[in-house]
């Protein structure tokens, strides 16, 4: 299965949309600010879609966390402000522990990371449209399934 997972699009979604389309993943993922883009997304792509609401999405219905079953994977979906992600992913790994995920996807730091903590994927796919430090505009594709796990951050220009 194909999992495209990006967030922090805010209202900015025409260069992810593109790349999406030629990708065509099987399912989407959204981190949160700007849920509805994601939505939107989905929408568009006819695909399936789970998000979270993330700190700019303070009227917004949705769930601040979501754990979904896919592909043969827990994962623990949430923005990660409220896990004070830009200064420890001590907080998000514990939480993925404690509600028995192998993947906690997280977003609010605008920073694409994909790394493998204790059993524990941490994926944080970076924002498409407003990237810090240096980094160009980002999102993750994931291959999953069948016994294979395989993120991989794209770059896209913003």
């Amino acid at each position: 299965m194909r999992i495209a997972i990006t967030g922090d699009t805010h209202g900015r979604i025409d260069g992810i949309r593109c790349h999406l389309q030629r990708l065509k993943p099987d399912y989407l993922i959204h981190t949160g600010d700007f849920y509805t883009d994601g939505k939107r997304l989905a929408k568009g792509l006819g695909i399936s879609f789970t998000g979270v609401r993330g700190n700019c999405d303070p009227v917004v219905k949705g769930k601040a966390v979501e754990v979904l079953d896919l592909a043969d994977y827990r994962f623990c979906i949430l923005h990660g402000h409220q896990h004070k992600v830009k200064h420890t992913l001590n907080h998000i790994y514990y939480h993925g522990l404690e509600i028995g995920a192998q993947v906690v996807v997280f977003g609010h730091t605008h920073i694409p990371s994909c790394e493998l903590q204790e059993g524990i994927w941490l994926l944080n796919p970076g924002s498409p449209s407003l990237p810090r430090i240096g980094s160009q505009g980002s999102f993750i594709v994931l291959e999953a399934g069948n016994g294979v796990f395989k993120p991989e951050v794209m770059g896209l220009e913003i």
